[in-house]
């Protein structure tokens, strides 16, 4: 990792900001992006020294992400990594969610993936760089009030193994992240108290540290596919084969309870952008 330059989207808060610690502990250097500038200033400012830089951008404007990257290379000379983290959560049944909220999830985790990848790829062209994109267990298993987030997440797998296929002759290697639920400020924020049996058992959530590990070691190995805890790997690779199994297992950690709470409730809404 000495020297590599890493391109983080989300890089001011949760996974993306410990993975910047991380590849700057390491010798790397990390330009972050995120949607609040005081975040931004704040992580810089916590890390210090000449392996951090970022700046504010929303990753649902094209041309702001394509100045962030012109600023990335003109700080470090370069982009070898780009890891597209950032991305909002948002709760509730499909029948009683607002429209603007289905927009808004795929807003920011569809096209602002897309708008990011298409951003850096010139810059990882010239360094036969490593293109990082965060997905979820979500992608592959369908539990209750996360349609739109599961929807978005699934589709941003699909942009990540295009992608792939797509770069491959420029040499850029493509990885997609597969953690569960992380005990990020935005996973804790959601009720565990009701939601699958308050991130237990078959759905239970992690430390973000395991999962900033996974990511790492990702980059650094150029991996295709990045499941944290490993634990669920058989769940993302074939899923289809446990979609029954799991929606048992939901309805036992308290989808049932959970659907009839958010039938009276207003949907919520986390970001980690």
């Amino acid at each position: 990792m000495r020297n590599k330059v890493v391109f983080i989207t989300g890089g001011a808060r949760g996974l993306g900001a410990g993975l910047a610690a991380k590849v700057v502990g390491n010798g790397g250097k990390a330009f972050i992006v995120d949607l609040s500038a005081e975040a931004v200033f704040a992580q810089v400012e916590n890390l210090g020294g000449e392996g951090i830089a970022g700046c504010q951008a929303n990753v649902c404007k094209p041309a702001d992400l394509e100045l962030a990257m012109a600023e990335c290379k003109e700080r470090f000379g370069r982009i070898d990594v780009v890891v597209v983290n950032a991305g909002i959560l948002k709760m509730g049944s499909i029948e009683h969610m607002n429209p603007a909220d289905f927009d808004a999830v795929m807003q920011v985790n569809v096209n602002g993936a897309f708008n990011t990848i298409r951003a850096g790829i010139p810059y990882l062209r010239e360094t036969k760089g490593y293109l990082q994109v965060i997905s979820s267990l979500a992608a592959a298993i369908h539990t209750p009030l996360m349609g739109h987030y599961a929807a978005s997440k699934a589709a941003v797998e699909a942009l990540a193994d295009v992608a792939r296929q797509e770069l491959a002759l420029d040499g850029i290697d493509v990885g997609c992240v597969h953690p569960t639920f992380t005990n990020t400020a935005m996973i804790k924020e959601v009720n565990a108290g009701v939601l699958w049996g308050g991130h237990k058992g078959a759905f239970g959530s992690i430390e973000p540290e395991l999962v900033i590990d996974a990511m790492y070691r990702g980059i650094e190995k150029r991996q295709r596919k990045i499941i944290a805890p490993k634990a669920i790997a058989p769940l993302v690779l074939a899923p289809g084969l446990f979609h029954r199994v799991a929606e048992g297992l939901s309805r036992l950690q308290g989808s049932e309870q959970a659907l009839k709470k958010f039938k009276t409730e207003e949907a919520k809404s986390f970001t980690r952008q």
